[in-house]
């Protein structure tokens, strides 16, 4: 007879067999970044050793990249900054063809604020979300920590969406069809 506390057979978990397959473009990201972990910097002095083995590891995109063959076109341009101070580069990509409304993404870069350019995660962006769904994409750089301490980058990734929004945001300029979109510094 059963134990009533002894759980039932059929509730009893199935022997595990080998582990499901991982599609092979995103098995290679879950076998490890590019960075090696401990490859943070620890002081603000370590800042330029980590910038340079992130370029090493991600390079940017060149813009003939970015372009795809022809899919989009590409062109960077410098939009005004906060009061003060210097003018905030941009990287605008826009899918070949697509209208003059076209709905746009403001990209802002990861990087924790201390690394990362306008460039960086772009081309992640252009292949998943604007190839497929048409979408300008407008990537912002800001100025770095440590040499640029809090609020510069924030203020110019707000010069950056406002130049967006009075530029790209459809007739008239109207901010209704604009993502703001970003991953790790940029998301926040």
């Amino acid at each position: 007879m059963h134990h009533p506390f002894a759980p039932h057979p059929r509730n009893r978990p199935a022997p595990a067999g080998p582990p499901v397959p991982f599609d092979p473009e995103p098995a290679a990201f879950l076998d490890g970044p590019a960075v090696p972990p401990g490859a943070e910097p620890s002081s603000p002095a370590d800042v330029p050793r980590w910038r340079d083995l992130l370029a090493r590891t991600s390079p940017d995109p060149t813009d003939e990249e970015l372009r795809d063959g022809g899919a989009f076109e590409v062109h960077e341009r410098y939009v005004p900054g906060p009061a003060g101070a210097p003018a905030v580069p941009v990287l605008v990509a826009r899918p070949a063809g697509a209208p003059a409304d076209a709905p746009v993404v403001c990209h802002l870069h990861g990087g924790g604020m201390i690394g990362g350019t306008h460039r960086t995660g772009v081309a992640g962006i252009l292949r998943e979300w604007a190839a497929p769904l048409g979408l300008v994409v407008v990537s912002v750089g800001y100025r770095l920590a440590p040499e640029h301490p809090y609020p510069a980058g924030v203020e110019d990734c707000y010069a950056g969406l406002r130049w967006t929004a009075g530029q790209l945001g459809g007739p008239g300029g109207g901010p209704r069809r604009i993502v703001l979109a970003g991953g790790s510094a940029g998301g926040g």
